[in-house]
């Protein structure tokens, strides 16, 4: 479902989910704001003109938020009069989401998408990283299971040569 929407002197064609660029209207951030100057509402099937706004049709918009466009450069010049000139303009805008569209063709409203975590692929130097940790920690392992066998053969070794050395003494 679409709309055609008038405001601030400017027509615009929207659908549900739509962001939309218009120039500065009044609101805070997070606030819905509703049209109800709604030029034409259609559907696949439908169409609706207003004469001129549809009856009863209306959007509603969420204020995302409200900043200034892009600089627009103004360049002035007469030629072999040596007259330059150079003017910019940054045009305040809002910008909008278009949640719904009500009319009486029927009514169609904006559902969020639900959000999926996603899974990082791992890159040549994460993998790198992880079997370096992986290698460093074998290193570790290996040279603390050699210092175990050793004080175990150690005392392995003093234990048998007290025992056996009673022994041969009986």
């Amino acid at each position: 479902m679409y709309a055609v929407l008038k405001s601030v002197g400017k027509q615009y064609k929207v659908s549900p989910g739509d962001i939309l660029k218009i120039d500065k209207i009044d609101g805070k951030e997070g606030e819905t704001i509703a049209f109800k100057n709604i030029i034409a509402v259609g559907n696949g099937e439908k169409f609706e003109l207003g004469t001129p706004s549809v009856k009863g049709a209306e959007v509603s918009a969420k204020l995302l938020y409200q900043t200034r466009d892009n600089k627009i450069r103004v360049f002035r010049k007469n030629r072999r009069k040596h007259f330059e000139k150079t003017q910019g303009h940054r045009q305040y805008i809002t910008i909008l989401k278009v949640l719904s569209i009500k009319s009486s063709i029927g009514e169609d409203v904006f559902k969020e998408p639900v959000k999926v975590k996603k899974v990082e692929k791992p890159t040549v130097e994460k993998v790198k990283k992880t079997q370096e940790v992986k290698s460093d920690t074998t290193k570790k392992e290996a040279t603390v299971k050699k210092t175990v066998k050793k004080t175990v053969k150690k005392t392995v070794k003093k234990t048998t040569t007290k025992k056996t050395a009673n022994k041969v003494k009986e």
